[in-house]
């Protein structure tokens, strides 16, 4: 049994990889995140103070990263208009 090989099944969603389609809506009450991939979509949402708990441990964790590997040098994407959004008014 020492020599036994487990496998793991890993199910990786692409639309977690195409951040660059991600919308994100705000009011007093809510954080809606809303990913797209194609013709899906994938929402979440959360209160203001869960957004910043999770801001908070990002942040702490993206710190431990780069103590370790070193500092990461990025940026957000380019937000371009859509005819969805200025249809629907979803721009900023």
């Amino acid at each position: 049994m020492a020599n036994e090989e487990k496998q793991i099944k890993v199910n990786l969603d692409p639309v977690l990889y195409a951040l660059s389609n991600l919308n994100v809506g705000f009011n007093e009450e809510v954080f809606d995140f809303l990913m797209v991939s194609g013709n899906q979509a994938r929402q979440f949402r959360a209160s203001p103070k869960h957004a910043k708990r999770i801001y908070l441990l990002l942040g702490k964790y993206l710190a431990e990263y780069e103590k370790k590997f070193g500092p990461l040098e990025t940026q957000l994407p380019e937000k371009k208009e859509t005819a969805s959004e200025e249809k629907f008014g979803f721009g900023g």
